[in-house]
């Protein structure tokens, strides 16, 4: 081996046991490992003897090695090396701290177990709103090349009204990543709808929603297969890429390349060529199946498609751009190619801009996307507004805890005033005192963070359970999770121990010895500012409980035009179905639990995509408004109970031409009456671009019979937009729904009932039904979480505010214990003497209070701007959250003031 090749042994290996040795004792054990590293380094090779020279060191980390020689001083001469240590490093330095800490925690248990428990309650709150807003941050982050992948968004303005539609057109797709050098690949999804997948194995009727991907899908995303090639397993026609839940469900196992599958849609079997691991939750994808985009290169429906113009919308495009690609520049250049293929109509204008992936989830209001049938449940799209609110209360609450630690911690400094003085009298120097406070609180808030991980581990379960994530805390979580914790926990530590150590260690020892105060005009000053700034915090949290709570009652019990209970809705997913609905139907009346039965295209409260048209009166072509259509038959209003205010309801199909107004279109074409006015349907649309209702332009005349009182047919969060009924015999939307109002007794068996009387008429149905009800709670589910969620929180920043008032109060009657004996040898009573202790603390809620009110009357108002309807912010939502926060402040401090209250006084002029 060669002198300049020499191995040297591990660098961190020798720092640590030089930081971890006693200096006598450094030397020798350094010379003699570095000489035995040598040694293994010829005979055994240089990696084994690093890995025996790291063995070595930690199986001498034990606590002789630590021990100093008798002599210090005759030890610090001899090993002057020792001394360019900082002092507050040296181990028997750190030792002494941590003895001295215990010592003192342990003295006063229950000042210690309050600390903690404040802690442990803000660091527990911080962990768990963290890992919530961690993984709204992070969704669709775990694709490798997720930074430079981007969704193509059209915007188009047609005379001054304006749609952005997260859609896009096969040509734009096939032809940017050809024309378009910043663009490396393109890739596009598009929904076929719900079908029939079975197993012809085990001939069992799953009906899904099904997806097609043209075949670079699965090479620019990340979708791990446990199962085939993603480079080809989308290549070839009758190809279908599924996931585990799916597989399990279909054949009860994930091995199943290769396996067919029957698919309601086509003719011919498809054949398995992957198997995709479930996608995570914080994924803006629910697919479960992928059929590939060469299985339909052949039907009619595709090939009009492909055909159907550069400024259609029928595909999720997906762009993979170049690194060092500006996605603006990129935007322009797709804009050009579509213009320069297109001719927008005139007062058309017509836009394209790149999302990037990474701003799906949290920056795609007002975005419509047409391409997407998906669970609202499941595909809840996330808020910015409760992030920020979310990130502040988790930073506040851990601030509080923070907080409370200062004040408990100068409450008790009294008791520790004659042991400061001794310390500095004997040479203590300030810089040691304050290391010393900070070590104690580092030592609290280590313990209180080993307890907050333990509740953490206990309450995911639960916490996971109602916001519907799968969030973890473990050696497999985020790097970045443990980080922020491990950073906010010293943070926390060290300006909380902070504010006491510089305080009690600035005094002068002679005043120490001598039984000194701590002034209570700068110090007890300061800590009345933090306690007004809890109870602020903790007031506006229960000013925005009360609100979300009467909003969220507000939506789920406000008249909506309609009755909502007893519906059972039951989907019609088969042609068969549909074709004998009249019989069904009848049969489905025939129940004696069945009140009113009902088919329809859509219902009301509906959550999948409900179809528009442009509407105008005859000759007024250039006046086209847009309305909302529904089918419906002659028992809708009857069935739902909603009002028929003029005119008449359909009768039969010689309706099938008619229409009912709700009263907002019939506003938009100034129809007071209905008489038989014609309307004309030019166009219809899907969430997408308007396309002629015939293919040769003419438009669907309607002839308007009746006015039917407003219902919210979609969510209170928008307001009510003009709604044409049209018979369920039209060419726009046929029926997709069968609506039952049933009997509230014997609900189990009238549903078996209904199931056996569809799958009679078409055994291929699967009897898929919900309660309407329910599913309208849907839309108001992700308001209902946050609502408790902020009830929780309040809850604990309230229960940490009281902590703090506490041990305010428990500072205030130790520095007013001769004043106490006084007023009591005066002839003081204790109720008195408690209101006046009392009276001090709940002025400072009193100022809390008139801080929060205006800030939550802006934060909340804000917040209701959200809700096309929503509740009237109203005084006693205000006056409730002060007298909560009066009363509980004081229960809080009446202990302390009754208590002191009740002292002897020749006591307490004794203490003195």
């Amino acid at each position: 081996m060669s002198h300049q090749a020499r191995p040297q042994p591990p660098r961190w290996a020798q720092r640590l046991l030089a930081w971890i040795a006693a200096a006598h004792l450094r030397e020798e054990i350094l010379g003699d490992l570095d000489e035995l590293f040598h040694q293994r380094a010829q005979r055994q090779g240089y990696p084994k003897a690093r890995w025996l020279y790291w063995l070595d060191v930690l199986l001498l980390l034990h606590p002789r090695l630590w021990r100093r020689p008798p002599d210090q001083s005759t030890f610090l001469h001899q090993y002057p090396s020792d001394s360019s240590q900082p002092f507050f490093l040296r181990p028997a330095m750190l030792r002494n701290y941590l003895t001295i800490a215990f010592r003192t925690l342990s003295r006063n248990k229950l000042y210690t177990a309050l600390n903690i428990a404040g802690l442990t309650f803000g660091i527990t709150c911080f962990l768990l709103i963290g890992l919530y807003l961690f993984d709204e941050l992070t969704f669709d982050q775990h694709h490798s090349r997720a930074n430079h992948i981007y969704r193509v968004i059209e915007h188009k303005v047609v005379k001054g009204e304006a749609t952005t539609l997260a859609a896009a057109s096969y040509k734009l797709a096939a032809e940017s990543g050809k024309t378009i050098a910043q663009i490396e690949n393109t890739t596009r999804l598009s929904r076929i709808g719900r079908a029939n997948l079975i197993n012809p194995e085990n001939p069992v009727n799953f009906q899904e929603t099904v997806t097609n991907a043209d075949e670079n899908f699965l090479s620019i995303f990340d979708f791990p297969l446990i199962q085939g090639d993603k480079y080809t397993a989308l290549k070839e026609p009758n190809s279908i890429v599924i996931n585990e839940d799916l597989a399990m469900r279909l054949f009860g196992h994930t091995q199943v390349l290769g396996k067919t599958l029957q698919f309601s849609h086509l003719d011919a079997p498809l054949k398995v060529t992957g198997v995709l691991k479930n996608h995570l939750r914080n994924s803006s994808f629910d697919f479960n199946s992928l059929v590939s985009e060469a299985t339909y290169q052949n039907t009619d429906f595709y090939k009009q498609t492909v055909a159907s113009g550069w400024s259609s919308a029928d595909f999720s495009v997906y762009v993979l751009l170049r690194p060092n690609t500006n996605a603006e520049t990129v935007s322009s250049q797709l804009t050009r190619l579509v213009l320069a293929n297109v001719k927008p109509e005139p007062g058309t204008h017509l836009s394209y801009r790149l999302q990037a992936l990474s701003d799906i989830h949290l920056h795609s209001e007002g975005i419509i996307d047409g391409a997407r049938n998906t669970n609202v449940e499941a595909m809840a799209q996330g808020s910015l507004f409760y992030i920020r609110i979310f990130l502040f209360i988790a930073l506040f609450v851990l601030g509080i805890a923070g907080i409370n630690y200062m004040n408990l911690s100068t409450a008790r400094a009294s008791n520790r005033l004659k042991e400061i003085g001794v310390r500095k009298s004997i040479g203590a120097q300030r810089s040691q005192l304050i290391y010393q406070f900070l070590v104690e609180a580092l030592l609290i808030t280590v313990l209180s963070l080993v307890a907050a991980l333990l509740l953490v581990n206990i309450l995911l379960p639960f916490f996971n359970s109602f916001v519907k994530k799968q969030l973890t805390l473990g050696w497999g979580t985020d790097y970045r999770i443990w980080l922020m914790t491990l950073g906010a926990t010293l943070l926390i530590g060290l300006l909380s121990g902070s504010y006491p150590a510089l305080l009690l260690s600035g005094f002068k020892p002679v005043l120490l010895l001598k039984g000194m105060k701590i002034n209570p005009r700068g110090s007890l000053s300061l800590r009345k500012v933090l306690v007004v700034f809890q109870f602020t915090i903790s007031t506006v949290l229960m000013i925005g409980t009360i609100v979300l709570y009467w909003q969220v009652r507000f939506m789920n019990t406000t008249d909506l035009g309609f009755n909502k209970d007893q519906l059972v809705v039951i989907d019609v997913n088969t042609g068969t179905a549909r074709d004998r609905f009249e019989t069904i139907k009848a049969d489905m009346a025939k129940i004696p639990t069945v009140k009113n039965v009902s088919v329809t295209s859509r219902v009301p409260g509906e959550w999948k995509m409900i179809r528009t048209v442009k509407m105008h009166p005859p000759g007024k072509a250039d006046d086209q408004q847009i309305s909302y259509l529904i089918g419906a038959d002659k028992d809708f209003l009857k069935t739902f109970e909603v009002d028929l205010l003029k005119g008449r309801n359909f009768v039969n199909p010689a309706d099938s031409m008619s229409v009912l107004l709700n009263e907002t279109a019939a506003r938009l074409f100034n129809l007071t009456e209905p008489s038989g006015q014609w309307l004309e349907i030019p166009t219809l649309s899907w969430g997408g671009e308007f396309r002629p209702v015939n293919p040769d332009n003419t438009p669907f005349k309607v002839r308007v019979i009746g006015i039917v009182k407003d219902f919210h047919f979609q969510s209170l969060k928008a307001k009510i937009e003009p709604l044409v009924l049209a018979y369920h015999q039209n060419p726009i939307h046929g029926i997709d729904y069968y609506t039952v109002r049933i009997d509230a007794n014997g609900i189990s068996q009238t549903l078996e009932k209904l199931q056996s009387i569809l799958q009679k008429a078409d055994p291929d149905e699967p009897f898929e039904y919900h309660f309407l009800d329910q599913q309208l709670a849907v839309f108001y589910q992700e308001d209902a979480r946050r609502q408790t969620l902020l009830i929780w929180v309040a809850l604990a920043t309230i229960f940490i505010a009281c902590l703090g008032l506490f041990g305010l109060a428990t500072y205030s009657t130790e520095q007013r214990t001769k004043e106490v004996g006084v007023r009591k040898v005066l002839g003081a009573s204790t109720v008195s003497l408690a209101t006046l202790l009392s009276g001090d603390f709940l002025k400072l809620v009193l100022v809390a209070n008139g801080i929060a009110f205006p800030i939550a009357w802006w934060v909340t108002g804000q917040w209701l701007q959200d809700y096309a309807y929503h509740i009237d912010l109203e005084w006693w939502m205000f006056a409730l959250a002060g007298v909560v926060a009066m009363l509980i402040a004081f229960l809080t401090v009446s202990y302390q003031s009754i208590k002191a209250a009740l002292v002897n006084p020749v006591r307490s002029l004794r203490s003195e």
